[in-house]
């Protein structure tokens, strides 16, 4: 029986195939399991690099930064990290042939956005103890809208208050007309009586002082009339300013409009005086040629009473007759006097007012602050900070998710991190006044203070005036004293302006005690408040205390030392408001500078331009076969592969 084998050989062939395709298969899987291994490899060899972010930078300020070196830093780096991997024995034997860093994205770099970001995310969730009462759109453009209004009813009161001085001005350039004035006449009464006592030479002295005086008046009508042309262009400016503002609510708008009408009253009134005032150069040189007469008819008398003789012993010379056409002559002489109200009657207590803004312009620190507080007198010093180094360029997030602050509610939330992770004032110790060097950043401690406490007054005070324009019964006693201070009724349109600025000044007044009130409450009270909106109840500060302040020069006694306030904000709160209000991409560039600046404690060489929140990398590996092998495993299978690591949510 012959065995031809043919089955075997057949088999041998099938199996041979059967087992190509087997192994085949299986490479197939391996390698697509070893892509997924490699995928995994690389992402969890940088989740590794990311998870090295600066330990202080995160425990303090909840900010992820990692902090780098050169180039070659990160790539090695990874390559430790990968290194376990690529040693393991499973079926997935690779190497790392190269790694290259292609990007890394600083905490600085996108005008803030990408810190902005970090904020945000972490801000998610950590709003359990949010002290605003509407965290949403709507609340914030609200509390934006009270802002903005504030300002700009601040920014208008203080435009118009500076019209009121020159208008004071005015009145007293019309007080100086009118004193010469005076002196003519009592010049002219005092003539009247050398004439009666036929003192020919008294009476050419009272002329000639009478000349001097009247060849006085033009100039001092022309400084009256550059004072009010100088009142009507600014008056104008001003108008303009006021109807092409965009940060004023309707009610502040019309009630400013109606106190604003009174200023155009005053000038109208003026235009009137300003005609006869006018008047005064043409009608002064007609009464020096009056005098010049009257001194040649006296010096003829003299001339003639002096070369008189008597033609026999018995003649007398009749003086009284030689003098009477003189004293008629010098009688008809047309005395120059303003037949108009004028001036301000009641200059001590316009004086006060004044001297209640004086006071807030030069010395307020020393004016608020708690007694015994001494100011820091830290001076930074800012070269290689983030707010100096930074270069402009292109937001975040170009071509990608928008990045940073994009909404109201953003900016509010970047501004309550802010108030939560960085100090203000505090009387004492004297220390590093976080919040008020990001607000205004100055370099010196005491500059920032006098700026957060100018701005903080300012705010208040407009506030303090919008509370003013809508109470009826403070409006009236504005007016009230205002008529007492221009000296009655018929200065009415002085008055008018005279009570807007009673108005602000008030407004400042009580601005001031708000100001001191909470600066005493962060030592005093713990949380001492001033509502943003007072009603009439919540107001301390009356005209008879306003003027009083003005007398003393200084606040009342025992602000910040009485009941707790338990409505409003307190002095942080006020600051949340004013770097919500104002917020910018210097302010967030100055948080920066301050987390340089406190982390530099611990470690002398930290630096935010160092810390990068996104890195990006192209990493080169190679793969070994395992069921089929040819040639160096090296130089085949190489795989190049993108990874990367944020730190910013991806959501």
């Amino acid at each position: 029986m012959r065995h031809r084998g043919e089955v075997t050989v057949f088999l041998t062939m099938i199996l041979v195939s059967i087992m190509t395709l087997l192994l085949v298969v299986v490479e197939s899987a391996r390698e697509t399991g070893a892509r997924l291994y490699l995928r995994m490899a690389a992402d969890s060899s940088m989740d590794s690099v990311m998870a090295q972010y600066h330990r202080g930078l995160w425990e303090n300020y909840r900010i992820l930064g990692l902090e780098t070196g050169e180039k070659e830093r990160l790539e090695q780096e990874f390559g430790d990290f990968f290194a376990p991997y690529a040693e393991a024995e499973n079926w997935y034997p690779v190497t790392l042939v190269d790694t290259d860093r292609k990007d890394a994205v600083m905490l600085t770099e996108g005008q803030g956005a990408y810190f902005e970001q970090e904020i945000l995310d972490y801000m998610k969730f950590g709003l359990i103890d949010m002290i605003w009462d509407s965290m949403d759109e709507n609340g914030a453009r609200e509390m934006l809208s009270q802002f903005k209004d504030a300002e700009g009813i601040n920014g208008c009161s203080v435009r118009y208050e500076g019209h009121t001085r020159e208008a004071v001005r005015v009145e007293a350039a019309l007080e100086k007309i009118n004193g010469r004035l005076e002196e003519q006449r009592q010049n002219w009464e005092q003539g009247k009586r050398c004439l009666d006592d036929l003192d020919g030479s008294g009476l050419i002295r009272r002329a000639e002082s009478m000349i001097k005086i009247l060849k006085k008046l033009p100039s001092l009508v022309t400084a009256y009339e550059k004072r009010a042309d100088r009142l009507n262009e600014a008056l104008k400016e001003s108008r303009q300013d006021f109807e092409s503002r965009e940060d004023l609510s309707d009610g502040s708008r019309e009630a400013l409009r109606e106190e604003f009408a009174q200023y155009e009253t005053y000038t109208e009134k003026d235009g009137q005086r300003r005609m006869e005032i006018g008047a005064l150069r043409e009608k002064s040189r007609e009464n020096i040629l009056f005098l010049e007469n009257i001194i040649r008819e006296a010096e003829d008398v003299m001339d003639y009473i002096d070369s008189w003789e008597p033609d026999d012993e018995d003649d007398e010379l009749d003086e009284e007759a030689l003098w009477a056409p003189v004293r008629s002559h010098f009688s008809r002489y047309p005395v120059l006097r303003l037949g108009m109200e004028f001036g301000v009657k009641d200059k001590e207590k316009e004086g006060w007012l004044e001297r209640i803004g004086d006071l807030a312009s030069k010395g307020i620190l020393e004016l608020v602050l708690p007694e015994g507080t001494v100011v820091s007198g830290r001076s930074l010093k800012l070269n290689g900070f983030p707010s100096k180094e930074r270069t402009p360029g292109n937001p975040a997030g170009e071509g990608k998710r928008n990045l940073g602050v994009q909404t109201l509610l953003d900016r509010l939330l970047v501004s309550e991190y802010g108030i939560r992770y960085f100090s203000a004032f505090k009387p004492e110790p004297p220390s590093f006044y976080q919040l008020e060097y990001i607000l205004y950043g100055k370099e010196k401690d005491r500059e920032n203070l006098e700026a957060s406490v100018l701005r903080l007054t300012a705010l208040r005070q407009g506030l303090n005036l919008a509370h003013i324009l809508r109470d009826p019964v403070k409006r009236e006693e504005a007016r009230s004293l205002a008529i007492a201070i221009a000296g009655g009724t018929g200065m009415a349109p002085l008055a008018a302006v005279l009570s807007f600025f009673i108005m602000t000044v008030w407004a400042l007044g009580e601005a001031l005690m708000d100001v001191k009130g909470l600066l005493a409450g962060r030592c005093l009270l713990e949380g001492g408040k001033v509502p943003l909106v007072k009603s009439s109840s919540q107001w301390k500060l009356d005209l008879q205390g306003l003027l009083d302040l003005g007398a003393k020069g200084r606040l009342p006694d025992g602000i910040g030392k009485g009941e707790k306030e338990e409505e409003g904000l307190d002095h942080k709160g006020y600051l949340r408001l004013m770097l919500f209000g104002g917020y910018s991409e210097e302010r967030v560039y100055r948080m920066m500078d301050v987390i340089q600046t406190e982390l530099r404690k611990e470690q002398p060489d930290f630096c935010m331009a160092d810390c990068t929140c996104m890195v990006e990398m192209e990493a080169e590996f190679c793969g070994k076969p395992v069921f089929f092998f040819g040639g160096s495993w090296k130089d085949r299978q190489k795989i190049r592969m993108a990874v990367s690591g944020s730190y910013l949510d991806d959501e």
